[in-house]
């Protein structure tokens, strides 16, 4: 025995659904049949569905309740089948045509019916059915009646179909234009609004039927900033345009607008727009970085030259020291007239531009990071520990936290080394003579490692923020630092295959995050 589906509720629509109502209730008057209805077919969902009846008892078949069946059942299999109008005698009676493979008519108690299948386009859509509670004889004129009321019915059939895939493409369209993640604006000839997706009213803190109907400009200032809506809104018009606007909280979209001409003349403007800030902060990084790689080639060829000069100046500033001690004379010659003081100075100088040139060239060099096992936390321990002993106990509280879920990572420990005493020499002097304290921190998130070093001091000011990684840059004063630190562990963590992230608040301390991956060591 067939299944019996579940009765599910798919509405038609009304206009369709009117014609052929008025359909099968012209075929039940001119046919004199007791039942009457329309079935159509769904080969993808292998279902029957009854789409309009008339003359039904036992069933409600309306607009609201067509009846869905599968299509296992005998009737569908040879409606599907027949190539004309077929004859079925005995429905509910007889071996051939049992009751439980013709369910809703063998419950209507109808024992014989004619079904002309429903053909449009070379494909069958379901069948026109006539049935009789009582025995009938089918003449060759009701066979011809019934095919030609079948060519109606399959036009309206067809028709309906059609409409409902336009219906299901629009409601499809509907929810991709939502479901979009960019703003959308549809506006007409007088700048009304007749349009606009989700993220549009979204960003305007409305619903999308709110905003329909407002002025552009008004839409334009509420999104964008009126600032942005006085420089730009001329661009907006009758034109293809496209603009970067930046808003008074610093983001960035990329707006673009193309007018619809319709050959009614009436016209629509199609205004969209995108959130590009992080790709606008990307640019200017690689501008920055493209600026610095240019810096450091100079830099470091500045660097060479220098090295040779400045060992020239040293060496003869040692000899000259060296002879002023040659005899008690002229050493203390040299001592009234501080020659030797000077030229101790001549050689701290000296010596000090090699640590700047050795900087830059460590700057400039692309070191090639090994790819070995290491163990973060005893690297992260042993670095604080170091840091321990340079600062002053009394001023300088230490707290180490490490994730012991981190293990081992292949990655280069000389480099995670330097990288990790810079950040911890920086957060030391950032506490400065008022003393705090440094958190020396490892952390696993996903197939990354982060190595956090934080401190209590004074903070980064915002405005000088974005420029703690420009070589020379240095916030510590004069004399205290060449302002190269951040600029090579930046450098060094890039050849990590990671990268350096810092959080600072002026007053309230920063937090330096080496990222380094999760990875198998190179054979």
């Amino acid at each position: 025995m067939a299944a019996t589906a579940e009765v599910v509720h798919v509405p038609p629509q009304a206009e369709s659904a009117t014609t052929l109502r008025t359909i099968v209730d012209l075929v039940r008057r001119i046919m004199r049949a007791d039942v009457t209805s329309v079935v159509s077919f769904s080969l993808a969902e292998q279902t029957i569905t009854w789409r309009v009846a008339s003359g039904l008892q036992a069933h409600v078949i309306d607009d609201e309740h067509p009846l869905v069946r599968p299509i296992t059942n005998e009737l569908a299999s040879r409606a599907i089948a027949a190539n004309e109008t077929l004859v079925l005698e005995g429905i509910g009676g007889s071996d051939e045509f049992p009751a439980q493979e013709f369910p809703v008519h063998a419950a209507e108690g109808i024992r014989d019916m004619m079904l002309t299948p429903l053909r449009a386009r070379g494909e069958i859509l379901g069948a026109l059915i006539a049935g009789y509670r009582s025995p009938h004889h089918f003449s060759d004129d009701e066979k011809r009646q019934m095919q030609d009321l079948a060519e109606m019915a399959a036009i309206a059939l067809d028709n309906a179909r059609l409409l409902e895939t336009v219906v299901a493409a629009e409601k499809i369209w509907e929810q991709t234009f939502d479901a979009i993640r960019e703003g959308i604006i549809v506006h007409d000839e007088k700048m009304r609004i007749v349009r606009c997706n989700a993220l549009a009213a979204e960003m305007m803190n409305l619903q999308p039927a709110e905003v329909a109907g407002l002025s552009f400009n008004e839409a334009f200032g509420r999104l964008f900033g009126k600032r942005a809506a006085d420089f730009h809104l001329p661009e907006t018009r009758d034109v293809n345009s496209s603009f970067e606007v930046q808003t008074e909280d610093d983001r960035r979209y990329l707006v673009s607008t193309f007018p619809i001409k319709h050959p009614d003349g009436d016209s629509v403007s199609v205004v969209t727009w995108t959130d590009v800030t992080r790709l606008s902060e990307m640019q200017e990084q690689l501008g920055r970085t493209r600026r610095l790689a240019s810096v450091g080639q100079l830099a470091a060829g500045v660097a060479h030259e220098i090295n040779n000069p400045l060992a020239a100046i040293t060496t003869c500033a040692e000899a000259t020291m060296r002879d002023l001690r040659q005899t008690a004379e002229i050493e203390a010659l040299a001592d009234s007239h501080q020659w030797t003081y000077y030229m101790e100075e001549i050689v701290r100088q000296a010596l000090r531009c090699k640590e700047i040139t050795r900087g830059l060239l460590d700057l400039t060099h692309q070191k090639q990071a090994k790819r070995e096992m290491c163990d973060v936390n005893a690297v992260a321990a042993q670095c604080a520990k170091v840091s321990v002993q340079r600062a002053r106990s009394d001023l300088v509280e230490f707290e180490i936290n490490l994730d012991q879920g981190v293990g081992e990572v292949a990655t280069d420990e000389a480099i995670v080394r330097q990288v990790i005493d810079n950040f911890l020499s920086n957060a030391v002097d950032a506490l400065g003579d008022r003393g705090g304290k440094v958190t020396v921190a490892t952390i696993r998130d996903g197939d990354r490692i982060a190595i956090e070093v934080a401190d209590s001091g004074s903070g980064i000011p915002s405005k000088v923020l974005a420029s703690i990684f420009d070589p020379f840059f240095s916030t510590k004063g004069p004399g205290k630092g060449y302002g190269l630190g951040l600029a090579i562990s930046a450098t060094l963590a890039e050849s990590l295959g990671g990268a350096i992230t810092v959080e600072s608040k002026e007053g309230a301390g920063s937090r330096f995050r080496l990222w380094i991956p999760r990875r198998a060591p190179e054979k």
